[in-house]
């Protein structure tokens, strides 16, 4: 069993990290604790959110007393952090600046001054050496086409914690203000009987693909001596990378139709997210009807594209119930799933979506709403079981098209990290209208720059192209695998009222396992 302890005051990010733990290991290896149960048997990994200085002596009886992993996320105690060798040192000035990004121009990105850089020792996690900037956009000042969300240095629970620096040894990355090291953001300390992995960050990594370091750690690492628990991947199994592609239809739907012809042409999967209110004009439902028939989604937009789905519960339940009258009035087919306006996804909106109806959501974007730009696909914090969530935020723009060398290189990087941390791969375009053409020059260059995208993706292997709907499904069947650990024996169970058209992948003691219909042990 996993417990996550954290005091009082770190209740939001506990409640993140407690949702982010059970997407890569089910609901049913990770729960809650308080300090003083952490003695009870079964406990051998132990995630810790800024525990103070109180709790060290006992932690410290914990750890060392059998095989064991601790995780903190957030500050060290000052105790802890003397014991490992750790020192102070002192933020640079300004940290609304270099923590910051400014807006991206056309055709090209914006980066924060400030940024972390990965270490040879991540590679003993499956990392690699790599560089990671606090803040990216891609598209103004709203999207970040790598997918990950803001570090902050504002002293919220999103801000690296304390200018920690950890022995050198220990050092898994580090924190860079225009090329100068400032201090550690993450480190891996040993110890005989047990390891322990920090993050300078009081919900860690779990907005990022760095987030398959912790299910490393807690999957496979030093699994000969420590203990190890299953970690459920989100790429199904038997494809080296996963992929869904749809169209946000904000000003018109039937433009759609030459992009999707294309893409009929390669045999991927194209599907459109809709906003209702287009479809006064009875033009645009034919198409809808024709990419149902092809085994494509259709997905609510909702009703008007309002921004944050309306600004409130009630606003929110409205956009939603409406569009999904609508769609099912003229396709015939329930629909299941939303993609938000804007990618804005305030919590209300998520328990309007799902008093709706609707069974899960995909949205998130780096500049607001940080809590649903998430690592892992799955059930969601505060939210009831069965409902899911989605972050996808590449959008694959002629805004964004570099003017360089290769234009693709972002959304070459973005899906790479993709099939690196295992996890669907969505990015998006629009079709035309009237009024706008999202920064493509023509149709013809837009299909051309897609046609080259899916060509490179194409090159990595056994490649699963798939619907909104079927990957949200598969996301709704991972959520609801349970795993038990009985007799020295894991064993993982899945659900029985659930149908999946995929079968789910097991990361376990070095190995990578697949779960049959009936269950596996492990």
């Amino acid at each position: 069993m996993i417990g996550l302890v954290a005091p009082y005051l770190q209740t939001e990010a506990a409640r993140l990290v407690l949702a982010a733990l059970r997407r890569s290991v089910t609901r049913t290896q990770a729960e809650l604790r308080t300090i003083a149960a952490i003695d009870e048997p079964g406990l051998d990994t132990l995630v810790l959110i800024n525990p103070p200085d109180a709790w060290v002596r006992r932690l410290l009886s914990w750890y060392r007393a059998s095989p064991r992993k601790l995780i903190v996320f957030g500050s060290l105690p000052a105790l802890l952090a003397e014991h490992l060798g750790c020192t102070m040192g002192c933020w640079p000035r300004e940290p609304e600046v270099w923590s910051r990004s400014p807006p991206a121009p056309v055709h090209s990105w914006r980066e924060s001054p400030a940024a972390i850089h990965y270490a040879p020792l991540s590679r003993k996690l499956g990392g690699v050496a790599q560089t990671r900037v606090l803040e990216r956009f891609d598209f103004a000042d709203e999207w970040n086409n790598l997918g990950f969300g803001a570090i902050r240095a504002d002293g919220s629970i999103w801000a690296i914690t304390a200018p920690l620096c950890v022995p050198a040894r220990a050092e898994l990355a580090f924190l860079a203000v225009d090329g100068q090291r400032q201090c550690s953001y993450a480190a891996l300390f040993e110890h005989p009987t047990g390891s322990l992995l920090w993050f300078n960050r009081p919900v860690g990594p779990i907005d990022s693909h760095e987030w398959s370091l912790v299910e490393r750690f807690v999957a496979s690492y030093r699994g000969e001596k420590l203990p190890c628990h299953p970690v459920l991947q989100e790429m199904p199994w038997g494809y080296d990378a996963a992929i869904t592609m749809r169209l946000d239809c904000d000003e018109d739907v039937e433009s759609a139709r030459a992009l999707w012809q294309a893409y009929r042409e390669l045999g991927v999967p194209l599907s459109l997210a809709v906003h209702t209110s287009n479809l006064a004009d009875e033009a645009h439902h034919s198409i809808l009807r024709e990419i149902v028939a092809e085994g494509g989604s259709i997905l609510s937009h909702s009703a008007t594209h309002a921004p944050n789905w309306g600004g409130s519960y009630g606003g929110a339940l409205v956009e939603a119930q409406r569009s999904a009258v609508a769609l099912e009035a003229i396709t015939g087919v329930s629909v299941r799933y939303a993609v938000s306006p804007f990618h804005q996804t305030p919590p209300y909106a998520l328990h309007a979506l799902a008093d709706a109806g609707y069974r899960g959501c995909i949205g998130g974007l780096i500049r607001n709403d940080p809590e649903f730009v998430m690592a892992r696909g799955g059930e969601l914090a505060d939210m009831p079981r069965g409902f899911v969530g989605h972050s996808q935020q590449c959008m694959l723009h002629g805004d964004c098209m570099l003017n360089n060398r290769d234009p693709l290189a972002a959304y070459k990087v973005a899906f790479e990290q993709a099939k690196s941390a295992r996890i669907f791969f969505g990015y998006l375009d629009h079709p035309f209208s009237q009024r706008y053409a999202y920064g493509w020059e023509n149709e013809e260059r837009r299909i051309a720059a897609h046609n080259e995208f899916i060509r490179y993706i194409r090159r990595s292997g056994s490649v699963l192209y798939c619907s909104p709907d079927d990957a949200m499904d598969f996301l709704r069947f991972k959520a609801a695998v349970t795993a038990t650990l009985s007799h020295r024996k894991m064993h993982i169970e899945p659900p029985a009222n659930l149908q999946s058209k995929w079968r789910v992948a097991v990361e376990y003691d070095g190995n990578m396992h697949c779960l049959p219909e009936f269950g596996a042990t492990l």
